[in-house]
Order: C-alpha cells, then structure tokens, then sequence
C-alpha cells in the first residue's frame, strides 16, 4: 500500500487537527511537540519540528524502535544514546531530553507523538514530571484517536452512502422516498425516466399533489404494506398509470416515512407475459390443442418420458418437434440435468463432428488449449435433441450409430473412449425412410432412433386448434407489445382459415405477432394480416367459409365448450380437458362458472 494510502485509519486524515493540536498544547507546556505516522514521516509539529514536516526519520530513529517496542521511551541523554547515534538528524539535532509516546489502534502502531527540550530548564521540567507528562500524552493520544475515529465514521458513513445511491440507482422499479409530513425526498433514476421528469422539480411535493391513488390518511393507516396499488401520475402531456408497493420506513417504532415502489403497467404485463411463457413453454400443458392427434401424442409421450427410450419426432418445420422433446426432457427423471439442442443442419460439415464429441488440444489447426467438450458431454446426465437429423453426413451417422449401442464417444484427435449416460431424441422435417432409399440415410441408424417414433401432424389437418391458437398468440402479443386486440374480423378469419400455413404454429405466431404490431383497431382485419396470406388467398376462389366475429373471450368459451365435449364431466376428464387447454384445473372451474357452463358439468 502507498505511503499515503487510502487507510481509513491514519493519523494523515487528521493530520490539520493534530496540528492544531500541537500548536496550542506547545503554547501552554513551553516543550516542543513533534508527531510522526507509522512510516516515519513528520506530520505535525512545533518549532524547528514545524520545519521537518514531510521529512522521513530514518530506521534508526527512537520513532522506528517505538514500532517494536510499543512502550514509551525517555530520552535523558542523547549524547549517550545507541539509538540517537544512528539516526540520519542527529548533525542537526539539539535535542536535550525527550518523552516519546507511541499511537496505537487496534493493538497497531499507527505513529508515535513526542514532546522534546532543548533547553536546560525544559530538560529539567520533562525529567522532573515524566511520568505527568506521560500521562498527558496518553491523555493527547486518546484525543487524537477520537477524532481518527470520527473521521474514519464519516468517511464509512459517506462511503456506504455512495453504494446505497448506487444500488437504489441501479434497481429497475422507480423508488420514491417520502418522509413522515408527506414531502419527497428522494427519486432513482428509474423513477425519473418512469415520471419523465427531474427529481428535483419534485423535492419538496406532498405526495398526494404528486400522485392520484394515495394520501397521506392512507399512509399513516396503513397495517401492513399496500402491494399492487394503482396510482397515477399527470404530467404535461399524458396521465401515466402505475402499480405501486408501498412499505414503512420505521426508527425503532416510530414511523419516519415511507418507500414507494412504483413500476409501469406496461412492464408489469410484459412480465406477466414472460413468466407465463417461461412456465408453460417447455411443458405438456403448454403445447396448446384441441386436436385428438396431438391429445394422443402427449398421451404417449407422457407415458415414454419417464423412460430412457430414444424417440424419432418428425413433422415439417414449424410444427413443434423441439417443444415436445423438451416436454418429454421435463417430465423425465433426466428434468434437473442439462437438455443440450444442436441442429446437425445448421453446422457446417467439417464443424458437425466436434460439435458433437468434442476435440483434443491440438486436433487441428485452432483448437483451443486442453480441448473442448462437445454436445454429448455436456448433455451427460441428461437428455440431447439431434434436430433435424436426416441432414447429418453419413460417415458421422456411423459414429452416431456407435453412441447409440455402447454409449461412448471419442473425441476428434483422442484416443481413449468416454462414457456418456445421455438419453437421445432426434427429430427431422425429412422422409428417412425415403432417404435409406437413397442410400442418403443408414438404415441401421434409422431403426435405432425410431424405438418410439412419433410423427406430428402440420396445422393445415388440424384446423381445429386455429381458433385456440388464435386466443393464446393474441393474449401473449398484447401483454408484450401493450396492445388491446381482441380478435379478428370475420374477413380477416376466414382468409386464416383457407391459408394452407405451409410453416405451421411458427408462422401462425409470427402472423399474429405482425398483425399486432400494425393494426390500430381491437379487431384486425384483412388488411393487417402478411402480404403473402393475402396474395395466396387472391389467386384461389372465394370461398363460402365465413366466421363471424369473435372476440377473445368467445374464442375462450369455444374451446372450453369443446374441450368438455371431447372429455366429458368426471374428475378424470375434467383433469384431461384443463391439460389439453393448458390450464390448472381450478382455472377450469372457474372459466366455466365465469362463462356460464356449468350445466355441462356434473356435480
């Protein structure tokens, strides 16, 4: 550490007071007083010591012993003195007699304060009352360390308050603090960009002139925390809406004011929207249809998941193949161990092999020191999707078909083989069967990977799930770009429901979400939909497939009226239907009292 370093605890943070010190202690005991720091620099002094500051004692010096010897030390004849004869001032030192005393803190010698003669008479006076005089720089030291400390508190004190600033700054929810009469006294940066406005126009307001939603009665009355409070805000242009948390600030029990939490209603469905998908996207219930295929499929799956059995998805792109594998991975025993995706299309060739198994250090040009793992060892434990695998070349099929039989890789450039507890599901948009044909796909790998196939049928043959489909993207669209749509016109559903959807769900979602951004209106019409549905619908012939207008709402109530159609009323088929619309069963119930079905369940 630096000789002037940022030690909280040292005499140069104090070293103007203790100067003053010196001064008026000097005046009054007719000595000359000289301080010096744990480094042996003279810091503070009087007479000729007033001169010294900033000079360093050498290691030689009485000051250097007082570090090992931690004892104050009489100095009575300097002629005479081992010590004085080392030190690097003694051609300039006059000094008679002296008292030195050491500084310590927390059992550290932290410098030493010293009161020297240079006279006879002072030399007489010092030696006469030594041991006065040594009391009264322990008096002295004591003072000095006081004001270390205060200034070391001040210093944390500042300190602390620099982080707090920084860590109120750094949340995202807007903080406002108001004190016990109601006044704001502080904002956060997220605050100000929420409010768009400058925290200090704002310093000083009652929070009730400020805020719609909140008074002071309100505060003062308060039992237990307001949570999710509406407020508002009107600034020059718009009226702003907020959900607020509101909590006590206390000083023992005394309440001392207040800290609002205050975030958007934008983000707060945003987030909403995020945790639901977040929840659901990786399950059963969250692959929504009303479709006795799909039902079928989740069935089985279901059942197999808890198994170790490899599984072959195909369907056409955009259908879901990787939502089902990752919904097999979480209903396995494998769920808290890694599902590791690689899409064997996507990567060029000569690249495939060591995203799969890996490489030594040194297998080829650029390999990076002690190697890397590949795919398989980073899905150990776990549960690896080959996506699109009917893509993969055929000398890496052989390798594949030898993990496949006896679980063991070898890395590009080893030469040992390695272990690999991986359970395996493949899934592709392309005719394998067709392919071994071809002599393009290995027939052996082939029947390896489809123990247990499953092939999910596009959405052009279950036009069924369009309409629930529909309600789920418009729900999730609205949350996340803030918007209030709530269907689409009978135009605008019918065009949906004679498009072919060559890419599927994905391309249903991403119309919906390129509907949403763009139209204006609660309903969407023909004119908000991709320009390739509209061109496609242009070149076929009118149809007579109209549909009325439905809102969200009717769309909801179809599905719950179908859903209990296909499962009937028991408990078990109650269970089912909830599972198929992606939702709890005590949401089933109550969509169904809410909407007026419960003729349709039995008691």
């Amino acid at each position: 550490m630096k000789k002037d370093g940022a030690r909280l605890f040292n005499l140069k943070s104090v070293q103007t007071y203790i100067q003053r010190v010196a001064d008026a202690f000097a005046a009054v005991l007719d000595f000359e007083v000289a301080i010096v720091d744990e480094y042996l620099e003279v810091i503070a002094g009087t007479g000729k010591y007033k001169d010294q500051i900033g000079i360093i004692y050498g290691s030689g010096s009485i000051s250097y012993q007082l570090k090992f010897t931690k004892k104050s030390f009489i100095l009575s004849n300097p002629m005479q003195c081992q010590l004085c004869q080392n030190c690097n001032l003694k051609e300039t030192c006059k000094v008679l007699a002296g008292l030195l005393y050491p500084i310590k803190f927390r059992d550290k010698i932290i410098g030493s304060i010293s009161l020297y003669a240079f006279n006879e008479t002072q030399k007489e006076n010092l030696l006469n009352d030594v041991e006065k005089f040594e009391t009264f720089l322990q008096h002295l030291v004591e003072l000095i360390l006081g004001k270390i400390n205060e200034m070391a508190l001040y210093k944390q004190t500042e300190r602390m308050a620099e982080q707090f600033d920084t860590l109120i700054n750094s949340v995202r929810e807007g903080i406002v603090a108001v004190d016990c009469h109601g006044k704001i006294t502080h904002l956060n940066r997220s605050a100000e960009e929420l409010l768009k406005v400058q925290a200090n126009l704002l310093y000083g307001s009652l929070v009730e002139k400020v805020f719609s939603g909140i008074t002071m009665s309100m505060l003062l009355t308060m039992t237990k925390p307001y949570i999710e409070q509406d407020i508002y805000y009107k600034n020059s242009h718009h009226t702003l809406h907020f959900m607020s948390t509101v909590t006590e600030v206390k000083y023992g029990k005394e309440v001392c004011g207040f800290v609002i939490s205050i975030r958007s209603i934008g983000e707060m469905r945003k987030l909403a929207g995020r945790v639901i998908r977040e929840e659901r996207k990786y399950t059963f219930d969250g692959i929504l249809s009303q479709n006795t295929t799909i039902t079928d499929i989740k069935k089985k799956m279901r059942r197999v998941a808890t198994t170790d059995s490899t599984v072959l998805i195909t369907g056409e792109s955009g259908t879901g193949k990787e939502l089902f594998a990752r919904a097999i991975h979480q209903e396995s025993l494998r769920k808290n161990a890694p599902f590791i995706a690689l899409n064997c299309g996507s990567i060029p060739e000569n690249l495939l092999e060591s995203e799969l198994f890996g490489y030594e250090e040194g297998a080829f040009t650029g390999a990076r020191r002690n190697g890397k793992p590949g795919k398989f060892e980073l899905a150990n434990g776990g549960t690896i999707l080959l996506d699109e695998i009917g893509d993969m070349p055929l000398h890496l099929q052989v390798k594949l078909l030898r993990v496949l039989q006896d679980f063991t890789i070898e890395r590009v450039g080893g030469t040992k083989s390695l272990v690999v507890d991986v359970r395996i599901i493949a899934s592709t948009n392309r005719n394998l069967e067709e392919m071994i044909q071809t002599n393009q796909f290995r027939s052996d790998l082939f029947y390896r990977l489809s123990v247990i196939p499953f092939h999910i049928p596009p959405l052009r043959e279950r036009k069924e799930d369009l309409e629930l489909l529909i309600h789920f993207f418009i729900e999730k669209y609205n949350l996340i770009l803030e918007k209030y749509i709530q269907g689409y016109t009978k135009d605008a559903l019918a065009t949906m429901y004679e498009y072919p959807w060559p890419g599927n769900v994905r391309e249903l979602e991403n119309a919906i979400e390129y509907s949403a951004n763009v139209c204006p209106d609660v309903f969407v019409d023909g004119n908000y939909l991709p320009e390739r549905i509209i061109e496609h619908i242009a070149t076929i012939p009118p149809t007579q497939h109209q549909k009325h207008i439905q809102s969200i709402a009717d769309l909801e109530k179809n599905a719950l009226i179908e859903a209990l159609n296909r499962f009937g009323s028991g408990s078990l088929a109650k269970e089912s239907a909830a599972r198929s619309l992606g939702m709890s069963r005590s949401t089933l119930y109550r969509k169904i009292k809410e909407m007026g079905l419960e003729n349709r369940i039995n008691a």
